[in-house]
């Protein structure tokens, strides 16, 4: 199912918009091997994958797009819980019993589903995707980690900051005009939702934020990033958060400006 051809997400979404420069390359090294054993589900902004499956444990990997993982615990509220970059997996035995969990695509992307009965085999035959599985989930839970630090520690301005060098880092692109250019991945209520924040109190930071020269809106769902310098500086995480995303445009001399 996995070809070196465009898919109809690709070529909806760009060139450049939306891809990873450090999981990609990891994730086309085993494509074909993981490809001819997946559902290949091609999403639209908004469109909801259900974790829960009749057919046993399933994984998802993320090949293009950013997804969000939202849960709803009995009696609770629903959260918005981890977003998902290209490159990442996620088993759906991640989420806890009893919990309501959904996948929900940012935008027009791809997803690959997976029997993890399938994946394990596949992983136990084949190195190269036993090593890609390791790291990415290595990866996302160093992430969650410091999502976790981010809601425990940060006060407002450091969470919006940190959520926005981390969708530079792993979505974004250099952008003609300057800076760097991404999609946001949802609106502003779930993003505050994620961040834990109250929706005007995120449009105060984003004014803020705005008005001192960082980023940019040249669309609705689009944001650029003019001085990522100084956005970084006011992200507690920037530091872990570069040296874990290997994202091409983030000159050497900035892991030692932040």
């Amino acid at each position: 199912m996995a070809s070196g051809a465009k898919t109809p997400a690709e070529a909806q979404l760009g060139t450049g918009a939306l891809c990873s420069a450090s999981k990609g390359p990891a994730l086309a090294a085993v494509a074909a091997a993981l490809g001819s054993h997946a559902s290949i589900l091609h999403t639209r902004r908004g469109q909801t994958l259900a974790l829960a499956s009749d057919r046993g444990e399933t994984a998802f990997i993320v090949r293009i797009g950013v997804l969000a993982l939202q849960v709803t615990l009995p009696d609770s509220a629903r959260q918005v819980v981890a977003l998902l970059f290209p490159g990442d997996v996620l088993r759906s035995s991640f989420a806890p019993p009893q919990a309501q969990a959904t996948l929900v695509a940012a935008a027009a992307g791809e997803v690959w589903r997976i029997r993890f009965t399938a994946l394990e085999t596949l992983a136990a035959v084949n190195p190269t995707i036993m090593r890609y599985l390791d790291d990415a989930v290595a990866g996302r839970m160093a992430r969650q980690v410091i999502h976790a630090a981010t809601l425990g520690q940060f006060d407002c301005e450091q969470r919006v900051a940190t959520l926005l060098v981390e969708l530079a880092l792993h979505t974004g692109m250099s952008s003609p005009g300057g800076g760097v250019v991404f999609d946001l991945p949802f609106n502003r209520k779930d993003i505050a939702d994620y961040l834990g924040l109250n929706p005007d109190t995120l449009s105060r930071i984003m004014s803020r934020l705005k008005v001192a020269g960082l980023i940019s809106q040249s669309e609705r769902n689009r944001a650029v990033v003019r001085d990522f310098r100084a956005l970084a500086a006011r992200s507690p995480a920037a530091r872990s958060l570069i040296e874990m995303s290997g994202a091409r445009w983030v000159e050497a001399s900035l892991h030692t400006a932040v």
